[in-house]
């Protein structure tokens, strides 16, 4: 129930989502002032959610930022990484990797020079609607296929959600002798995702990837001009927020 719920819940907070429900208010609304008000403050409001500027600066506050690799001395037995960073073509047996995908990109090069001993994915269908695969297995039938051995890939493939990746983690990983390890996602996910596994009782350090807000910068397109790539970083950022705060009120982090 409360997967279905949060899936809902992040429709509902989707700034573009307002934009429409707004129009569409005022359409239905017979006063021709109030109708003229909602318009005008629509516009103001979509303007000011595609700008980048005001997107960036609000982003970095809630980013986790990351960490140099050079900085890591001593190897980490396990590289934990969250899934939800590709989906399945099966019409031609092919995996579509998205932005997020940083994540698995950062974990192959912490392994290729010695950082992580093992790759740890966990990440099982997050969708509502079920499209019949599984995410870690599919990415470990990838990096097997690009040459990572299979003895030093673990999966964990039942999870849904973030809550999940921790509990599910620590049921595979706290059976056994003391390990330490690393946990990789997005820098904006982070601070959800480290406070959950924290709470789950898996001690890991952070390693942010795929950040999206950078420097601030004082350029005329990216201060005024409407971007929609912004509509879509404040439409994570109120996710994480969200999720944030959910988990801390339903004591999952």
């Amino acid at each position: 129930m409360f997967f279905i719920f949060s899936k809902l819940l992040y429709f509902i907070i989707t700034p573009i989502v307002w934009f429409f429900i707004a129009i569409t208010i005022a359409y239905f609304t017979k006063n021709k002032k109030i109708r003229k008000r909602i318009v005008i403050y629509s516009f103001i409001g979509l303007y000011l959610f595609s700008n980048s500027f005001i997107c960036n600066e609000f982003v970095k506050l809630w980013e986790v930022q990351t960490i140099k690799i050079e900085s890591i001395k001593t190897p980490y037995d396990y590289g934990i990484v969250l899934g939800g960073f590709n989906t399945y073509d099966k019409t031609f047996d092919r995996i579509n990797f998205n932005k997020a995908s940083d994540r698995l990109w950062q974990t192959l090069l912490l392994y290729k020079q010695g950082k992580i001993n093992k790759i740890f994915i966990t990440g099982g269908e997050g969708k509502l609607i079920q499209e019949g695969y599984t995410e870690s297995e599919t990415t470990r039938d990838f990096l097997i296929k690009i040459g990572i051995p299979k003895d030093d890939i673990i999966i964990e493939s039942k999870s849904r959600n973030t809550y999940e990746n921790a509990i599910n983690t620590a049921k595979i990983l706290n059976t056994q002798k003391p390990f330490s390890c690393i946990l990789i996602t997005s820098a904006i996910h982070m601070k959800r995702a480290h406070s959950s596994f924290v709470k789950a009782g898996i001690q890991c350090d952070e390693f942010s990837t795929d950040r999206i807000a950078g420097k601030t910068k004082f350029l005329f397109d990216y201060c005024f001009i409407p971007e929609m790539s912004a509509l879509e970083n404040w439409r994570v950022l109120f996710r994480e927020i969200t999720g944030y705060y959910i988990y801390k009120l339903m004591r999952y982090n």
